[in-house]
């Protein structure tokens, strides 16, 4: 769709108009479908990011004074079930994404028209899975198995040992979706959910680089806030159970066990039920994935930059992405910069804010299941051991 043709410009405006070229791009919010490319935007917010915000998502706007006629918003034939590809600053954002839902408003003062939609991969959020057994299949075989049969990509990322195990039984639950499922599975094995603008599903630590930015307050940060909580426990319990077998049987496999330490947090512990039967290094990784959760809330800063595009390059954003920010202002920090993880991001655009970008980061142990020593911590930045059995094997 990237490639379809552009029809010429209404005599009186219009959304579909030619293709823009020169320092004007970088402006533009462009919605290519087969018939044609639209680009009047009053309003942009394209998002994207981890945890359930798995899928890419756009909102786009357009408003006419009532006097128009209707010339601009007439001409735009957008509508629920259109694929479309969206780019930003002539970057693909959204590739074969769909919309949503399309909503008109009009008075004698004003015309309106709203549309939303989002990713390839969005509509895995709501179908339910095709019940079947997978016996001694791994993960990528299953999320392979499973998004295939909607057209959907997938591909592992950075991951964690044991995460390529085979699992030995699994059973879809009636009438779950696909992404429960998928997530389901996904905390046995330490891996987070993302995606690509292709729709491609990633699981595990996307394999983005350092920007090569510093974003620093004074000089190219907007607006910025920072949440720094403390840990809701200092300590991850998991527990689960495993098949016995003719070579494995008794209290072992019944009472599979794993404990991990976290510092700096209040005096408690969090026991972490496995969804499902699990072995005890799946028993580990899920705690492990609890332990990663709570490094991932422990910290929340969120930037607002002019543009779209990364300073000091021509890319957009990718989740994953390390990026040194300096504030003394949000930071609790000696010179107030810190090394940070982009966790997720919102593209904006409206005559009131400007074209702006919001970032969401998170400390690096967010990503990572290889924690620094329990007494190596801080409130923002919490240190935790790895999971540890409780059980023989």
């Amino acid at each position: 769709m990237a490639d379809a043709p552009v029809p010429n410009p209404p005599k009186s405006g219009g959304s579909a108009a030619a293709p823009a070229t020169g320092a004007a791009a970088p402006l533009l919010c462009e919605v290519r479908t087969t018939s044609g490319v639209y680009r009047d935007w009053m309003v942009v917010i394209v998002q994207y990011g981890m945890e359930t915000g798995v899928f890419r998502n756009f909102r786009l706007i357009i408003a006419e004074p009532g006097d128009r006629k209707g010339n601009i918003i007439a001409s735009l034939r957008l509508k629920p079930g259109d694929r479309v590809d969206i780019a930003l600053a002539g970057k693909l954002v959204i590739k074969e994404g769909y919309i949503l839902n399309r909503q008109v408003a009009f008075d004698a003062g004003r015309h309106a028209v709203q549309v939303d939609g989002y990713s390839k991969a969005a509509p895995f959020m709501d179908v339910s899975v095709e019940p079947r057994q997978y016996r001694n299949t791994t993960y990528e075989g299953i999320a392979n198995s499973v998004l295939g049969k909607h057209g959907i990509g997938f591909r592992m990322g950075k991951v964690p040992d044991g995460a390529n195990d085979p699992f030995r039984n699994v059973l879809p639950q009636y009438g779950e979706t696909v992404f429960g499922f998928l997530s389901r599975l996904a905390r046995r094995r330490g891996l987070w959910l993302s995606t690509e603008a292709d729709g491609t599903i990633v699981a595990g630590e996307p394999q983005a680089s350092g920007s090569g930015a510093l974003i620093e307050e004074g000089r190219n940060i907007l607006a910025g806030q920072c949440s720094i909580q403390l840990p809701s426990v200092n300590e991850v319990i998991g527990r689960s159970q495993e098949p016995g077998s003719d070579s494995l049987f008794g209290k072992v496999p019944s009472e599979r066990s794993a404990r991990a330490q976290v510092s700096g947090g209040v005096d408690g512990k969090r026991i972490v039920l496995a969804e499902g039967a699990a072995s005890q290094k799946e028993t580990q990784n899920r705690v492990n994935m609890e332990v990663a959760a709570i490094q991932a809330a422990a910290f929340r800063a969120t930037i607002t930059l002019q543009g779209w595009l990364k300073p000091y390059g021509s890319g957009l954003w990718e989740l994953g992405d390390t990026v040194a920010v300096k504030s003394p202002t949000l930071f609790p920090t000696e010179g107030g910069e810190m090394q940070l993880r982009v966790w997720s991001v919102t593209y904006k655009q409206s005559n009131e804010g400007g074209t702006t970008t919001d970032i969401e980061f998170v400390n690096d142990a967010a990503w990572k299941l290889q924690f620094a020593p329990v007494d190596g911590g801080s409130s923002y930045s919490p240190g935790a051991s790895q999971a540890q059995p409780e059980t023989t094997t």
